[in-house]
This record gives structure tokens, C-alpha cells and sequence, in this order.
């Protein structure tokens, strides 16, 4: 048995209100999952819209945020293919009834989300790849898929998932055109790889696109934003090029004309992380460990905070800086006591 603090929720409302940090008490981990002791967690827009109420997955208090994590395992269940002391990263088991997040001294990650954290990567880095690398690979090379050398256009390519592709796509040896609303997020993406960044807030920046295309236009476009930028942005489209629909940041997601795609002749792929088999999870997970430890990835980090600071983190998610948010957790040693 663990004791530690963690960050809770009791009812919904703003973050800054609601959250208070607590004690709470975590007994041996659960078949298909490990204990973690958090050293680092990863927060994304999630995280604030699960402790306002506007969450389908988490549907009544408390709430508990915090998806994915960092540290070293300290129990694992019979059979685990962890060991205790490994240093690990991985999405917390939020989707449970019973929810527990990775906001907090501990955690239970999911085994089969769960990664071997490469050496040469710091713990708030691995606090933050998980979700964002997990998305961009099943977008990327699960559902649409790409090739090298095609044109890719990232919308929100400052945020989580939008950064996570550019550095993918970079990887993959893709063209990268990202939009960004301002000239510090613009620059971070250029930063991490992008070769053409625009500012979608400027008009004839469709016309900009195309021009950096030398009229051939997008071949993908990864879009976690939807609404109207995302509409914008379907005037780019090459021939036959796809769109891989990611998330609505903006509120809606894409509204598809089905006459323009049939005249025009692009696709639209629906893109979920979480939709794919223990397989396929096991194979892309392999993937991305194995290009992080080589190097060819790493986290796109944003903004990192004490613990003390969680909620005004969660706040700041609505309108986030570049690069992925995470809170630095880990403090003193391990809390053990009973049995």
C-alpha cells in the first residue's frame, strides 16, 4: 500500500476552484496495469475539460486529471512485463469508473500503454510523449497513411498533437507546412521541423499555402482544430490527398461537403488512438519506443510546472503556450507503509 498526495476534484467547475490537493492511498496495482511513482505529468486540453464537466468519459465527481505520466514502477501484478525500479512512460488508467489520474505522487499506467523510458530522455519528456506520439502514429502511419516526401499540413501545429506530428512527419521525411496564430508559436514549430509555417488568422494565407506548393497543393492535412480553419484549409487540397480528422480544439469539428469531396476527389479518415487492437497498439508502441531511444523523436516541450502550480496549468490549457504542458510531480521518496 502507497500514500501519497494527488490533485482532486470533488465537484465540476474552474480548475483553479475546484482542484485541491489531497491524500489518497493506492493499493497493489490491478491486472493489466503497473504503479507508478509519477516523477512527471503530461496535461493536455482533456485534462481541463473533464474538470469543468464537459468530458464524456468521466461523468460524475471526482475527478482526478492527469493521462500520462513518468517514473519508476514500484508494483507490478504476477505476469507483468515490467519489473519494479524500470523507468517508465505511459497514459494512466483514466478511463475507468474509479477514476485515479497522474496528477498525484502515484499512479496505475496501463501495461499495454505503457513504454521503457530511453536513457537519454528527462522525465518531464516522457511525461509528454505518449499521447501526443500515439495520436500522430495512428493518424500518420496507421489510418492515412504517409510517405516520404508528401506535403503534410499540421492545423494547431504548436499544440500537443499537432507538434507531436510535425516531429513525425519530420521523421518520415515529409514536407511540413503548420499553421500557428502567433509569431513565438510559429517559430517553436520551425524549431522541431516544420520547413513553412503560417499565421491562419492573415488573410490569403490558402493562397500562401498553395504558393509554397508551387500550385500542387496539400497531400494530408492532420487536423486536431476542425471549424472554420479547418474548412479553409480544404482549399489546399492536392488530387486525391486526405484528411486525417484528429480532434475539434476549436469547439466543432470539420464540416464535410460530400459533392466537393466526390468532385474534388479527397478523403476524409476518422483518426482515434484508443480504436485500434492489443496488436496493433503492441506494434505501434513498439515503434515509437524504438524511435525515441534512436533518437528520431522526442517530446516537443512546452511549458513545465511544480506540482503546486497543477491548476493554474490547467487553466492555462484553453489557450496553451507551445509545445506540451506537463507538471513536474516527483518529490522525496517513495511513501510506503502497511501492507
Amino acid at each position: 500500500m502507497f500514500k501519497g498526495r494527488a490533485w482532486k476534484a470533488d465537484r465540476f467547475g474552474d480548475p483553479e476552484t475546484v482542484l485541491q490537493i489531497g491524500t489518497d492511498i493506492w493499493e497493489e496495482p490491478p491486472p493489466g496495469s503497473v504503479l507508478v511513482k509519477v516523477a512527471a505529468c503530461g496535461l493536455g486540453l482533456p485534462d481541463k475539460f473533464m474538470t469543468e464537466g464537459r468530458y464524456p468519459i468521466v461523468a460524475t465527481p471526482p475527478v482526478k486529471p492527469g493521462q500520462e505520466v513518468s517514473g519508476r514502477v514500484v508494483s507490478v501484478p504476477s505476469g507483468s512485463a515490467f519489473r519494479t525500479g524500470e523507468r517508465v512512460m505511459g497514459i494512466t488508467l483514466y478511463g475507468d469508473g474509479w477514476w485515479r489520474g497522474g496528477l498525484a505522487d502515484y499512479a496505475f499506467v496501463q501495461e499495454r500503454k505503457c513504454l521503457r523510458v530511453p536513457d537519454s530522455m528527462t522525465d518531464e519528456s516522457a511525461a509528454g510523449f505518449t499521447i501526443g506520439f500515439r495520436t500522430a502514429h495512428a493518424g500518420l502511419i496507421e489510418r492515412v497513411p504517409v510517405a516520404c516526401g508528401q506535403r503534410i499540413l499540421v492545423l494547431g501545429a504548436a499544440g500537443s498533437s499537432g507538434a507531436a506530428a510535425i516531429c513525425l512527419s519530420k521523421a518520415l521525411g515529409c514536407e511540413i507546412f503548420a499553421l500557428a496564430s502567433s509569431e513565438d508559436k510559429r517559430r517553436f514549430c520551425q524549431s522541431i521541423g516544420a520547413d513553412h509555417v503560417f499565421d491562419y488568422r492573415q488573410e490569403g494565407w490558402v493562397e500562401a499555402v498553395m504558393d509554397a506548393t508551387q500550385g500542387h497543393g496539400i497531400d494530408v492535412i492532420f487536423d486536431p482544430v476542425g471549424g472554420s480553419t479547418a474548412k479553409q484549409a480544404l482549399a489546399t487540397l492536392a488530387p486525391a490527398a486526405r484528411i486525417a480528422l484528429i480532434g475539434f480544439a476549436s469547439g466543432t469539428w470539420l464540416d464535410l461537403d460530400a459533392q466537393d469531396m466526390v468532385l474534388r476527389n479527397y478523403s476524409a479518415i476518422g483518426v482515434f488512438s484508443g480504436g485500434f487492437s492489443a496488436e496493433e497498439e503492441s506494434q505501434a508502441y513498439a515503434r515509437l519506443e524504438r524511435m525515441a531511444r534512436d533518437g528520431e523523436i522526442t517530446t516537443p516541450l512546452g511549458n513545465v510546472f511544480e506540482f503546486e502550480k497543477a491548476g493554474e496549468a490547467i487553466c492555462l490549457l484553453e489557450t496553451p503556450g507551445p509545445g506540451k504542458t506537463v507538471v513536474r510531480v516527483a518529490e522525496g521518496s517513495p511513501g510506503l507503509f502497511g501492507s
